[in-house]
């Protein structure tokens, strides 16, 4: 990969992490909910899992997916489910009360990459149009992980802020509830928008 390539591949990266995505939308939701600091940890496990899982679609796994079967069904069901269930986690945030509600622990951060639609198209498109199969393949591969890795953190880290930013600004009233409600509302849908385009 030479210089305008790989450039051509970080902007890429950064439209595709920076905007609106389960993942960015869990953690701007737990921003608004309990602070960014408590994004950390499943910042850290979202990114660190997103590195195992593009280096397995260098080594081939993205293609086996794709060609569909169970395996690719049982993924979708584990995607919906684990989306729904993250939705109502994020809802159950209460800011001051730990007792009623955990923050998201850095192994729930871990399964919001391998189980969102959007991430595997990332890393499929990514590797198929900026890669070549030509090139040694752990470069390839360590090149992939770590774009996708530098990405996620910057902007999962920007819309964890973004989300503190909004409960600074609306307070705990109907108003910050009703964003909060909607940012989970919208994690579900765009899960269940990619997963129909997939087909």
């Amino acid at each position: 990969m030479n210089f305008s390539e790989f450039l051509a591949f970080m902007m890429f990266v950064a439209v595709m992490t920076g905007t609106p995505g389960p993942g960015n939308l869990a953690f701007m939701a737990i921003g608004a909910q309990i602070g960014a600091k408590a994004a950390f940890k499943p910042i850290l496990g979202a990114v660190l899992s997103g590195i195992v899982m593009n280096c397995l679609i260098a080594f081939g796994l993205g293609a086996l997916l794709s060609q569909g079967g169970w395996l690719t069904w049982t993924l979708k069901g584990a995607s919906m489910a684990y989306m729904l269930y993250l939705a109502w986690r994020v809802l159950t945030l209460a800011k001051g009360q730990a007792g009623k509600a955990k923050p998201l622990s850095f192994w729930e951060g871990t399964l919001i990459h391998p189980l969102s639609p959007k991430t595997w198209a990332m890393g499929v498109i990514g590797y198929s149009v900026y890669f070549s199969p030509t090139a040694p393949l752990w470069d390839e591969a360590f090149l992939l992980a770590a774009g996708f890795a530098i990405g996620g953190l910057v902007s999962h880290s920007s819309w964890a802020l973004a989300g503190s930013a909004i409960m600074q600004m609306l307070g705990q009233g109907r108003a910050f509830q009703t964003v909060t409600a909607t940012m989970a509302v919208l994690m579900v849908g765009s899960t269940a928008w990619s997963l129909w385009l997939q087909g």
